[in-house]
């Protein structure tokens, strides 16, 4: 599908911009924030992608216009601001002509010849090539044949820099995924309309056979959970209820036939509410109980506390006082004669002998402290322990009084429905019977889960000789595209030099690239271990990983006339790797793609998007470089010259 770019021309609302893409390789490098990757989104968006709208954009944008030739066509796209379809102007000078609106999607009718219905349908149609058709829905058998769209091939023709380091072309979206790999089936060959349609219905039989694997095994859990896990349990459980409605029915009979009055149906409700009644009165009481018991220790505690701190003073001022000689007395102020008692030890207040302070009565007075101290902890412990009990009856207290008011409710409904008790005891009965008819239904209903479940299971077993079936019509089907096959080998071998060319991290020369062209997820066999994309860790790692895989696709589907659109578009293909830091791999990858461009030339077109200029060395490659920058001191303008803003 040989395209080539000519010119960009973007208009704003002050400004028109061209941007020249005709060389070989346009390098397009500056500071961040000055349009670079403005540029790739906008071809992308001429091509019928999706524009990030970015505040410049936002702001300032009106259209753009992409000149490229298609087959050596020139064909112009111009599309603007919110527009779901881009006006298409061709020309190749030899009567060919023309221009009209092709819209995104596809419509009832279509807007080109016979066959082109929108935008995907006519870029194909410049190129001369027709899609394959695959089915709008992989799991649906009868889903229609719809054609693969150019934007599936473009996943390996574009690689925008905002999921450069966490996308393999799509191939960890599970609905993208597979429109991934029908793009590689349709550019290595590897398709047949046969093989479309058994690859669908080996889809469709694998999930079904999935679907009622997982409802035998949720089913038979289900029913082990209930204790119901095989046909006779179920059927002895089905007996024992027959017995008992059957012993219901005769109990309403006999009340029809005897008219005799029996306890009305009110009355357990109010047995169990005068039950509640005192149980929640001896609730009452016992918290009362236990708040006066709370009560009588905290002043009992209290009263310890108070008796330790007379204690303390009253034996501190004995101490104090015991060494004072008064000299006058302390009630009236008179003098006092201290030759009344003379040669003795007695009192000169008094009279009386004082007290002997020995060690012992220190030791009383210490032990009383701890007596005390010991006596208020224990006071603390169990007023503690009264106040958890006092809370878990406070709680019991209301949850019983709850359970009090809705069986008050409830007696108050059965006592509005009272008529007598010959017909409480009636509907009674009746209730009875209908829950065992019911649970006899049910049962019945149940009974037929074990045989379903094995007949589902009997169902899955058998689709697995279809799966057999369908798997060897694939695969004879696919060794008479052998042709495919030697692509797909060219494709993993030209990955593998590619990857050694780069010098990439973490891979040798004895490693190998393994392509399978079920999942097409390339595998790096290292001796007995194989890695994937998703395996490679950092995320510069991973946009080598991707921008190797673009290379050796863009090689090999070049230098084999392979259907995939000659342009790469490659925004920042050194992201999370700084020049700085890993200059020889920067370089490497470069001289590797200027390479690749020296061999293709005349068929790949590049678009490079970069902060720093890694420029070629051969001059002859038709390499071109434009600068934005921040139009500031002399430097280079950026994509909108005048627009200064975040």
């Amino acid at each position: 599908m040989r395209i080539r770019f000519e010119r960009l021309r973007l208009i704003t609302k002050q400004a028109v911009v061209d941007v020249d893409l005709s060389a070989n390789i346009t390098f397009i490098h500056g500071p961040i924030g000055t349009g670079k990757s403005t540029v790739a989104r906008l071809i992308d968006y001429c091509l019928g992608g999706e524009l990030e709208r970015t505040p410049a954009l936002r702001s300032e944008f009106v259209s753009v216009q992409l000149s490229a030739s298609f087959d050596s066509t020139p064909v112009q796209l111009e599309r603007g601001a919110e527009e779901q379809s881009v006006r298409v102007t061709w020309d190749n000078g030899q009567g060919h002509q023309g221009s009209l609106n092709a819209p995104l999607d596809a419509g009832p009718e279509p807007i080109f010849d016979r066959t082109v219905f929108n935008l995907s349908d006519l870029l194909f149609t410049f190129c001369g090539v027709e899609p394959i058709k695959v089915r709008r829905s992989k799991l649906d058998p009868d889903s229609p044949l719809v054609r693969l769209s150019f934007r599936d091939i473009m996943w390996y023709c574009y690689l925008p820099q905002d999921i450069m380091d966490s996308s393999f072309f799509r191939m960890e979206d599970p609905m993208r995924r597979l429109k991934s790999r029908d793009a590689m089936r349709f550019v290595t060959g590897l398709y047949s309309d046969r093989m479309n349609e058994l690859d669908g219905r080996l889809a469709v039989v694998q999930q079904t056979q999935r679907s009622k694997r997982q409802a035998v095994e949720e089913i038979r859990r289900f029913m082990e959970q209930f204790g119901l896990a095989s046909e006779s349990e179920l059927r002895a459980e089905i007996t024992r209820t027959k017995a008992e409605l059957n012993d219901a029915l005769a109990a309403r009979n006999s009340l029809d036939e005897t008219q005799r009055v029996q306890t009305h149906a009110a009355e357990p409700l109010r047995t169990e509410l005068r039950e509640m009644s005192a149980e929640i009165e001896r609730t009452r009481q016992a918290i009362a109980d236990l708040e006066a018991r709370i009560e009588d220790q905290g002043a009992l505690k209290s009263e310890l506390i108070t008796a330790k701190v007379k204690a303390g003073r009253a034996e501190q001022a004995s101490r104090i006082f015991g060494e004072v000689d008064f000299t006058q007395c302390p009630r009236c102020g008179s003098n006092i004669d201290k030759t009344r008692f003379p040669g003795s030890a007695l009192c000169s207040l008094c009279g009386n002998e004082p007290p002997m302070q020995s060690e012992a009565s220190s030791l009383d007075v210490d032990l009383l402290r701890r007596e005390l101290n010991d006596r208020i902890d224990d006071l603390a412990d169990s007023i503690g322990r009264h106040k958890r009990e006092l809370a878990k009856l406070r709680r019991g207290l209301a949850s019983q009084v709850l359970r009090k008011e809705a069986l008050d409710a409830e007696l108050a409904r059965e006592l509005a429905r009272y008529d007598s008790a010959f017909v409480s005891s009636v509907r009674a009965a009746e209730k009875s019977v209908a829950t065992l008819q019911e649970r006899v239904l049910s049962l019945e209903r149940v009974a037929r889960m074990p045989s379903a479940v094995n007949e589902l299971e009997r169902e899955a077993g058998a689709l697995q000789g279809e799966i057999d079936s369908l798997k060897s019509a694939l695969e004879e089907e696919r060794s008479r595209l052998a042709g495919a096959d030697r692509h797909i080998a060219a494709l993993a071998e030209a990955f593998r030099e590619v990857m050694l060319d780069v010098g990439f991290p973490g891979f040798f020369e004895e490693d190998s690239i393994l392509l399978d062209p079920r999942n097409w997820l390339p595998q790096v066999a290292h001796h007995d271990d194989t890695w994937t994309f998703f395996d490679a860790g950092s995320g510069g790692k991973k946009t080598l990983f991707n921008v190797c895989y673009a290379l050796a696709f863009h090689k090999i589907a070049s230098s084999r006339f392979l259907p995939l659109p000659t342009f790469l578009i490659i925004d920042s293909p050194t992201k999370n790797i700084t020049q700085d830091e890993n200059p020889a791999l920067v370089s490497a990858l470069y001289e590797t793609l200027y390479r690749l461009a020296a061999t293709d030339a005349s068929r790949t077109q590049f678009v490079l998007i970069d902060s720093h200029l890694v420029g070629p060395s051969n001059n002859a490659l038709g390499f071109v470089d434009r600068r934005f920058g921040t139009g500031e001191n002399g430097d280079a303008p950026p994509l909108i010259p005048y627009y200064r803003g975040p």
